[in-house]
């Protein structure tokens, strides 16, 4: 008897449990169906790299009562995948779509085809101030301002610039750091290196343990990464000047891993991204103008305006 009763009540409280998780779920649905829903397609292969454009953009999603999702287009299926993403996306019901591309041109010819302008806002890498919404990081001159930081902070005479990859990512940035070194004092080189992890930490530890390079300047986080580690066992340290935007740059750049970074303010692109997506163009002129990336070193990464931007989650 005694059995039967908990048999029972361990049903009852199961069925109960059921309805209440029904009920929030289709209190939810309704919720979300009543909100302005904002789509974030991003192109690579790990959403961990945009964490600050997410937190961002959540932030905001909070303070404007919307909804919004990130999805990812694997780099294998290029802007083509990205594509498909939005129109699926645009068929479901989603009422705007901000996109990071890993192909811009491509992407704002098909944006201007398809007559969506009105609905893609482009966030991250390059410059489309003709488009009706866009919120960009200009790289070339990123790029040159990071380069007459190097010029003015480094005594290197000869720097090994190096990137696991060649895409709307990093070319641009190479080309003009190039051209901005190529009337200088420094002598600079490219090297194109694996993305392995056991490759690459080596890779960097010889390049500088040999000596034949007084530093580097990294494209992407798995150059960084290597770097640092190379750095934190080399003898005879290098100067590693980076680009990137992840947290573990900026731990490696309080450790004194790395001699400055150059990043884009991801938190404020997502931020902005879906306040702009709900309001349209509604910045003035000097928000509109305002540089969305920032060049820190040791001594400026715990000022006022940077650790707001760098440590965006710490009160």
């Amino acid at each position: 008897m005694k059995n039967k009763k908990l048999i029972t009540g361990f049903i009852v409280a199961v069925v109960l449990l059921l309805v209440v998780e029904s009920y929030i779920y289709i209190n939810n649905s309704r919720q979300q169906k009543n909100q302005t829903k904002i789509t974030f397609v991003v192109t690579g292969d790990n959403l961990d790299n945009y964490e600050n454009m997410i937190a961002g953009a959540e932030t905001a999603a909070m303070d404007e009562d919307c909804f919004v999702d990130f999805i990812n287009s694997p780099t294998e299926y290029g802007v083509d995948g990205e594509i498909d993403l939005i129109e699926r996306q645009l068929t479901e019901g989603t009422d705007y779509i901000v996109t990071v591309s890993s192909d811009y041109e491509a992407m704002k010819e098909y944006v201007k085809k398809a007559n969506i302008s009105g609905k893609v806002l482009f966030v991250k890498n390059g410059s489309y101030g003709d488009l009706k919404n866009s919120i960009m990081v200009d790289d070339r001159e990123l790029a040159g301002n990071f380069v007459d930081y190097i010029l003015e902070n480094s005594k290197a005479s000869k720097l090994l610039l190096v990137s696991t990859r060649e895409d709307v990512n990093t070319d641009t940035l190479r080309e003009e750091i190039e051209r901005a070194l190529s009337d200088s004092n420094i002598k600079l080189e490219y090297r194109l290196l694996s993305a392995t992890s056991g490759t690459i930490n080596q890779s960097m530890y010889n390049l500088g343990q040999s000596r034949f390079f007084d530093g580097f300047i990294t494209l992407d986080f798995e150059t960084l990464e290597a770097a640092a580690k190379a750095q934190s066992k080399l003898k005879n340290k290098v100067e590693v000047y980076s680009i990137d935007n992840s947290k573990e740059a900026v731990y490696y750049l309080d450790s004194n891993l790395i001699n400055a970074l150059a990043f884009k303010d991801d938190y404020s692109m997502g931020f902005l991204a879906v306040k702009e997506a709900l309001t349209g163009n509604l910045r003035n002129k000097i928000e509109a103008d305002e540089k969305l990336y920032y060049i820190s070193d040791k001594e400026t990464i715990h000022s006022d305006k940077l650790e707001k931007v760098l440590f965006p989650f710490v009160k």
